[in-house]
């Protein structure tokens, strides 16, 4: 039981900032098109 909770936690803290830096990284992508005039 105690094993399981630390490898969730482990796995948790690992999962967080990787969705947080794919969020961010989705948000700015998105803001970085949307500023730019299109081409055509």
């Amino acid at each position: 039981r105690f094993r399981y909770d630390q490898l969730m936690h482990l796995l948790w803290k690992q999962f967080l900032p990787l969705t947080m830096a794919m969020c961010l990284l989705q948000t700015s992508l998105l803001i970085s098109i949307s500023g730019v005039p299109p081409l055509s």
